[in-house]
């Protein structure tokens, strides 16, 4: 994409540009890159090919099908509104569709710059009000009719104050929003007007069109339609996001009751695989959040290593844009390709993020491309550490983790606390997994020192500190760190670590007998959502052992065992060690409260395989289990009531 003008107009475009490539949402069209060549400006942006909103609606589609795809747009307005972004030309012609259905807003602010390059009406406007065209509009009313200084924007979906040649703002784009909602839904416009003065008049008087006959719009969908179309904007919606907030509750099918949703007795949920695997889920309920990651950074330069691009990767991580910053990174490679040392350190960056995601082995092709680039430099090798240790976890190679995380947390103190907190938990957690609850906490307590004000990190540090609590039967502690945790989070809506924490708060009260507190505190949970694969994994492996162990069957219908099993062939097919060795824990849980015969043998493979992967954790953890639910299993245990001995080799780290 480019365009040619005065300076003025380039300049304004190239600042437009840069704007929306600093925001990273799923429903916002990807800009890669900004700048200028020759006088001209362009745009390196998101290839996609699944048509636009209005030639989806073309066809005939379900109203809350329409309502859901127009929520997913005023997700992307609300993120370009954040960042002060006012797009100015909203219709469902400038909403693009993936071929996944994915919705992505197209030409934020652009059109303001479009219109001066060359799309402006000729007329010379004089008077107080803005020129207008006398031709018909209804002949093509995407036509746009724009003019600098003046009217901008298409005809059926301006706000009074575009009309008026008044400066377009937030509330702008809202009145357009319902405008294009209207017309989708009653297949009509909601003022009429044979001509653009015609209309004018019309949306500027506030003379709605009569409600076409045979509509069957709910009447609650209509009023939250005329609040947006408000003449006055003090009279709309405060935000798009306030706007949202209504149409998700009053306009979207209501889901059908979950299940109850149990955690048994002494659950143990691993977020394994990295130390920011806990942000990860999207929406929660009926009502979705918005998510908004921090401003990218620049791809010039050494912005990647800078404080606001280091930011920029913790702040991915914890609001769970994981796919988002792959993309970032990978062309942050490919530009880098001439500097060695930054193609190294944003392969590395991809390869921490690709494990999260639950790709290995891209992960392991990064890093086998990172390392000879990133040489002698210890920032390129500290991240590469980074990354190393995050496989090496998520593989259960413990060792390998130890070492590389102890590596780069020495590294990065003094250089990026924000990376050093990171790889203070991946030691924890590998250390956690060795067996050695202290050195873990030690690590904890290290990340929180290096972490101080930075609360995504922080909370997640705690949260696993909280989880080492619970182990060790330290209920109160666990519990009035969780219930923080809780709270920040929620705050600042990390809806990850505060569902971590939800989750930690859930097995307090199940152990207390408190099973319909754990069913509130977890209720609405949607793993569609999940995008760090360990995460989605152990969510699974809890809903198995909960239908399990109350012999229910899921809303897929999958049995809880089925659910356990399916759960463990993907940890293993993608190559994580302690998920398929957690999915093998929840079964044998699940066995011996059914006291099924076969629970004796699966406890036994399973302590033995965890005692040769020196996941001494599980081993413990599966001893306690048989030790607290055996039932007739019992006549199995020696006379002296200790446990089978089921060692191979030196049981400890």
């Amino acid at each position: 994409r480019n365009a040619t003008g005065d300076e003025e107009d380039r300049v304004r475009m190239m600042r437009e540009g840069q704007a929306m490539a600093r925001v990273t949402h799923p429903n916002v069209i990807t800009v890669y890159e900004v700048g200028t060549e020759g006088g001209t400006v362009f745009l390196a942006q998101e290839l996609l090919d699944g048509g636009t909103l209005r030639q989806w609606l073309e066809k005939p589609r379900p109203q809350h099908a329409i309502v859901e795809k127009f929520v997913a747009a005023g997700r992307g307005l609300a993120a370009a509104h954040a960042v002060g972004l006012v797009h100015r030309d909203f219709k469902p012609d400038n909403v693009l569709l993936g071929k996944d259905g994915r919705i992505r807003v197209a030409d934020f602010g652009l059109a303001k710059a479009e219109a001066a390059l060359g799309m402006a009406l000729e007329a010379t406007h004089k008077g107080g009000g803005p020129p207008r065209d006398t031709g018909s509009i209804h002949a093509n009313p995407m036509n746009q009719l724009t003019r600098t200084g003046a009217v901008m924007g298409t005809p059926m979906f301006m706000a009074p104050e575009q009309h008026r040649g008044e400066r377009a703002d937030a509330r702008s784009d809202q009145f357009a929003f319902c405008v294009s909602l209207y017309h989708a839904l009653y297949e009509a416009w909601p003022y009429e007007g044979k001509t653009a003065p015609a209309l004018a008049d019309a949306v500027i008087d506030g003379r709605l069109a009569p409600i076409p006959k045979g509509a069957s719009v709910p009447a609650r969908l209509r009023k939250i339609m005329l609040r947006g179309l408000s003449t006055d904007p003090a009279q709309r919606y405060p935000t798009m996001e306030a706007l949202l907030g209504d149409l998700e509750h009053d306009a979207k099918p209501r889901a059908k009751s979950r299940a109850p949703l149990f955690v048994a007795a002494g659950l143990v949920v691993i977020v394994a695989g990295g130390a920011g695997a806990y942000a990860v889920l999207q929406s929660r309920g009926d009502n979705a959040r918005t998510e908004l990651v921090e401003p990218a950074p620049s791809l010039a330069g050494s912005a990647i290593t800078s404080e606001t691009g280091i930011a920029w990767l913790s702040t991915a991580v914890d609001k769970g844009r994981l796919d988002d910053a792959i993309e970032k990174y990978e062309l942050a490679a490919k530009l880098k390709a001439s500097e060695p040392v930054q193609a190294a350190i944003a392969k590395a960056a991809g390869a921490y993020v690709r494990v999260l995601r639950g790709d290995l082995k891209a992960a392991d092709a990064q890093l086998r491309e990172a390392v000879p680039l990133a040489g002698a430099d210890l920032d390129a090798r500290a991240y590469v550490d980074l990354a190393d240790a995050a496989l090496a976890l998520a593989r259960s190679q413990l060792q390998d983790a130890y070492e590389r995380s102890g590596r780069c947390a020495k590294q990065f103190e003094a250089t990026a606390p924000t990376l050093a907190a990171i790889c203070y938990q991946l030691l924890g957690e590998a250390q956690g997994s060795l067996g050695d609850g202290a050195a873990a906490r030690k690590a904890y307590e290290a990340g929180l020192a290096a972490a101080k004000g930075l609360p995504e990190r922080t909370s997640t540090l705690r949260l696993a500190i909280a989880l080492l609590d619970l182990d060790e039967l330290k209920t109160g502690p666990a519990r009035q760190t969780a219930t923080a945790v809780q709270s920040e989070c929620e705050q600042r809506d990390a809806i990850g670590c505060e569902v971590q924490a939800r989750i930690v708060l859930a097995r307090i009260k199940l152990g207390e007998s408190e099973a319909q507190r754990g069913v509130e505190l977890l209720a609405g949970m949607k793993p569609s959502t999940i995008e760090t694969f360990s995460v989605r994994i152990s969510y699974a492996i809890a809903l198995g052992e909960i239908n399990g162990t109350m012999n229910e069957v899921g809303e897929d219908e999958l049995t809880g065992l089925d659910r356990i099993e399916k759960a463990r062939s993907e940890a293993e097919v993608k190559g994580f060690v302690g998920l398929m060795l957690e999915a093998k824990l929840a079964r044998i849980r699940v066995l011996l409260i059914r006291d099924a015969p076969e629970a004796n043998e699966a406890y036994t493979d399973l302590v033995k395989q965890a005692r040769a992967a020196k996941i001494e954790r599980i081993a413990r953890l599966a001893e306690e289990a048989f030790k607290e639910l055996a039932g007739p299993a019992r006549d199995m245990l020696p006379a002296d009531g200790g446990l089978p001995d089921v060692r191979s080799g030196s049981s400890g780290p």
